[in-house]
């Protein structure tokens, strides 16, 4: 498969640093410690919908609405590449 790489503006750093908190180490261990997760990037969307992480402070800072905050959170999470431009 080819990687999967996504160009975003500078100003997208901080929500790709929190966003790559999320994931696999290794492709197979879950980031959060729990063996028994079915999906971090489900963890991702919850703490988005929760508000914790500062991801909603971030969506209200880049003024997105819900689906595009939504899709931008879910290109960061499976891109194995972000280029800035």
């Amino acid at each position: 498969m080819q990687p999967i790489i996504i160009q975003l503006e500078e100003k997208y750093i901080d929500l790709v640093d929190c966003v790559s908190d999320y994931g696999y180490n290794g492709a197979v261990e879950p980031r959060c410690g729990n063996n028994t997760c079915q999906s971090e990037l489900d963890h991702l969307l919850t703490d988005w919908l929760e508000g914790a992480n500062d991801l909603r402070d971030m969506q209200v800072y880049f003024e997105l609405k819900n689906a595009e905050f939504e899709q931008l959170l879910a290109g960061i999470f499976i891109a194995d590449e972000v280029q800035y431009v």
